[in-house]
């Protein structure tokens, strides 16, 4: 298993040939370690036809097929792998129960994936949250309450991991003791943004934290759009909650679509900049997500036992969600439920500086 996982990463890794000439190779030669061991020309063969003269310059940077050919070596996939045991890594290849259907589905899925924690059953119905960094109130109440119920359905909640609706949609999973899976968009020797490093730990420990990206891969801008089109494979559903025009969760919801995906939209005014992203995809073919719960006086506006305790931590100063989570014990529901209610009821307010703002005083 060891030997396959190192071909594997090595053709993934295998820079000059394009990702639909490395899927030709493999449907002609049948595994990477057969393409290791192939000649030049055998190669040459499978991807222009026996006799070509192509291999002198495959592509615009003056590739060469056959000296890059002779120099191919398992060097770059070797030191992956030590890297991946080091820091309990795990690798996902195009044969893995897993991740063989993502992949059979979706022609530009990667032929590699790396994880940290633990996967579950793939008919497992999985589901993507993602919405606005800077996202409203309104945002976070229709995030948690969609959230909550899709853990109550047993579904598996995917997002990634970034600031606002991607965090909320992890924390409220993990709050309802339901499983989540985190798409990075670089390697997994940290997170992305580091400051939610603690939030990855706590997904890997139930969940799964997954990226096509090797150990030490940086988070450049290229790579979140390769992560927004895995997350867009991977789910079965995708929910955009609120998202602007140009936004990362446009992306994902346009690749979603493209992928015959059922993508759902939470509509909202128009004079909403945060949603007018949403709003739009309802004009390309994504649906309308609708919950009976949220309506004034419904159940799912309560007032949570812990208020008090919270607008105390906060008279003194305002504290990021990490912040109270650590410092403010409540024992009848977890801090983001008051947060919730108090945000709901005017009582708090989120700000662009991260953190949880006192309204009125007490």
């Amino acid at each position: 298993m060891h030997d396959t996982t190192l071909y594997w990463i090595w053709l993934s890794e295998l820079a000059g040939l394009s990702l639909k000439k490395k899927r030709t190779l493999l449907a002609a030669l049948g595994n990477p370690e057969q393409i290791f061991r192939a000649s030049a020309t055998t190669v040459d063969d499978v991807l222009h036809g026996s006799g070509s003269s192509s291999s002198v310059a495959e592509g615009a940077k003056g590739f060469s097929l056959e000296s890059s050919w002779k120099a191919r070596n398992l060097e770059i996939a070797e030191t992956i792998l030590a890297n991946n045991e080091k820091s309990s890594i795990m690798v996902l290849d195009a044969t893995s129960p897993y991740y063989r259907h993502i992949y059979e589905a979706d022609e530009k899925a990667p032929l590699v994936l790396y994880y940290r924690g633990r996967l579950c059953d793939p008919s497992i119905p999985v589901v993507g949250v993602v919405g606005s960094r800077a996202c409203t109130s309104y945002g976070r109440l229709v995030t948690k309450a969609a959230v909550s119920d899709l853990v109550g359905e047993g579904s598996i909640v995917a997002s990634g991991l970034s600031f606002g609706i991607d965090a909320l949609a992890h924390e409220t999973t993990l709050a309802c003791g339901g499983i989540t899976y985190a798409f990075l968009p670089c390697g997994l020797h940290k997170a992305q943004p580091a400051s939610h490093a603690d939030l990855m730990e706590r997904i890997a420990d139930t969940g799964a934290v997954i990226t096509p990206y090797a150990y030490g891969r940086e988070a450049l801008r290229f790579r979140f759009i390769g992560r927004n089109d895995l997350l867009a494979s991977w789910c079965n559903t995708l929910l955009v909650i609120e998202a602007g025009m140009k936004s990362g969760s446009m992306h994902t919801a346009r690749s979603a679509l493209s992928k015959a995906k059922q993508v759902l939209a939470v509509p909202n005014s128009l004079l909403e900049p945060k949603s007018s992203g949403t709003n739009l995809l309802l004009s390309e073919g994504a649906h309308a997500y609708l919950n009976d719960r949220l309506v004034v006086n419904d159940s799912f506006v309560q007032t949570c036992s812990g208020e008090e305790v919270v607008a105390k931590a906060l008279a003194s100063r305002p504290l990021s969600t990490t912040e109270l989570e650590a410092w403010v014990q409540i024992g009848d529901g977890p801090v983001m439920e008051c947060l919730a209610s108090m945000e709901l009821a005017g009582k708090v307010s989120f700000l662009s500086d991260g953190k949880w703002h006192l309204v009125g005083g007490l």
